[in-house]
């Protein structure tokens, strides 16, 4: 990396490795590989935090997790060493198992396991689409809440399931 000395190199990969994996989970996924992709890589330890700009693709493995924007910012504790907070922005993509999910904004809470997904959002689980103006997904309950903008409401298509005999 141009313009770096080693420690600085050495430092920076370290971050890359720390920026979506709390510290008590890192030991039952560290064979799991987390990558981010980006076009540039800005990281202020005075702010605490590593902002990952132009076509940022981020994949953590070891949660199944796959995030996709224009920029992604992670927001670390005092020590830098846990991320407290995820912020996609601009033509987000999420995925997350069989839910995938598009957004102008998304946020990532990792110890809650909660995605916020703004801006016109919609997520899909196979053919099945929802919209509305905020959707939560709480992924370690596989639950998830939808909330419509003000003057305009929630809506939601679903197909039946192959195979489910139908209602009498």
């Amino acid at each position: 990396m141009r313009g770096l000395t080693r420690p600085q190199a050495c430092l920076l990969g370290a971050l890359v490795l720390l920026v979506a994996v709390p510290k008590s989970l890192r030991a039952a996924e560290e064979q799991a590989p987390i990558t981010i992709s980006a076009d540039s890589l800005e990281v202020n330890r005075k702010a605490r935090v590593a902002i990952y700009q132009g076509n940022v693709a981020a994949n953590d493995r070891g949660r199944g997790i796959s995030i996709l924007a224009d920029r992604i910012d992670f927001f670390f504790d005092e020590r830098m060493e846990e991320v407290e907070r995820t912020t996609a922005v601009g033509n987000v993509r999420f995925s997350h198992g069989e839910r995938r999910g598009a957004a102008e904004r998304a946020e990532y809470f990792p110890r809650e396991e909660r995605v916020v997904l703004h801006g016109h959002p919609k997520v899909w689980q196979d053919s099945d689409v929802v919209t509305g103006c905020r959707i939560t997904l709480l992924l370690r309950e596989d639950r998830s809440r939808v909330e419509a903008c003000d003057g305009e409401r929630v809506n939601a298509v679903l197909y039946p399931k192959r195979g489910a005999s139908p209602r009498r």
